[in-house]
């Protein structure tokens, strides 16, 4: 008998045996989406050799070997990056115009892959870029030390270490950085739908005056060139900043944010896939708004809209 993972995390122990690609595995997260589930984790992932995060640990340290650690890790992601989402993906951004003239700010997107964290960090691509996670993938040893490097901020139940967390953030938003959090909490790999969005990252931005930058990863159907791309290719949407409102609390004004950005995502995934924004709904299967017409190339599509 397996051991229980050791996490607070509510996670599908079955889905997690399961090849994410499988038809089995999509009628899981359908499953778990009628129910209003939406948080529950469906992957695979291991508590082992997990580094315990407490009131000392130190987010962003200031020594000299991180600080070059880091230089150099940025140096080969931004490298490395697009070779890899490109080759793998055909990776698409679209709305990179929305970023621009800001400062700082906390992005924010759905989480449906493995290495949607290379696409974001991409999509953004700031130099101060930083990702808040969960606190399994910090391990000990050198591999949590590179992912500290390369910008991981680990939760953690400790309230001690939540401050420091908030801490950290507020200095790192205030020397002109992004956050980018996973609104959504769990990867439900590969899922072509919407889901509800936690407040937790709207109350940050409202607390600090930024504001939140909503993001989008979409999935194509590879073309029949493309018969070396595992399964499906990606298009990243961005969409406009979502500012704070100074003349309500902190509490309303998240709320007015996520609601804007919920419509967003929304929106972006039924215009994609062509839903039926009239009957859409998270918890059931979207019906289509219409026969896709086949004679069109629907990136063509998009590109027309935007102009």
């Amino acid at each position: 008998m397996k051991q229980p993972l050791n996490t607070t995390y509510k996670y599908d122990e079955h889905a997690m045996e399961l090849n994410p690609n499988s038809q089995e595995y999509k009628d899981i997260l359908d499953q778990l989406a009628k129910k209003g589930e939406f948080d529950v984790h469906t992957t695979k992932f291991s508590t082992h050799n997990m580094k315990d995060i407490n009131g000392k640990y130190v987010y962003v340290p200031k020594n000299i070997l991180y600080k070059i650690t880091r230089t150099v890790l940025k140096t080969l992601l931004y490298v490395f990056r697009p070779i890899v989402n490109g080759f793998a993906f055909n990776l698409k951004i679209k709305g990179r115009k929305n970023l621009k003239g800001i400062k700082s700010a906390i992005t924010i997107s759905n989480h449906v892959h493995y290495l949607d964290i290379l696409m974001n960090m991409q999509a953004v691509n700031k130099k101060n870029f930083y990702v808040v996670a969960a606190n399994h993938n910090m391990k000990r040893g050198p591999i949590g030390y590179i992912f500290k490097a390369c910008g991981v901020l680990p939760l953690s139940n400790s309230l001690d270490a939540s401050i420091n967390l908030n801490r950290t953030i507020k200095e790192i938003l205030k020397k002109g950085g992004f956050i980018h959090m996973y609104a959504e909490s769990a990867l439900w790999f590969r899922y072509e739908r919407s889901r509800p969005l936690k407040i937790g990252a709207f109350k940050i931005a409202s607390e600090n005056n930024v504001p939140v930058v909503p993001i989008v990863i979409l999935f194509r159907e590879k073309k029949k060139y493309e018969f070396f791309r595992h399964k499906k290719t990606i298009t990243i949407q961005i969409g406009k900043p979502i500012y704070p409102r100074a003349d309500l609390s902190v509490r309303e004004s998240a709320n007015i944010m996520k609601d804007e950005c919920q419509k967003y995502y929304n929106d972006t995934v039924c215009d994609f896939y062509g839903y039926d924004k009239e009957t859409y709904s998270i918890y059931i299967s979207p019906k289509k708004s219409a026969e896709p017409d086949e004679t069109k190339d629907p990136e063509t599509e998009n590109s027309k809209k935007e102009h």
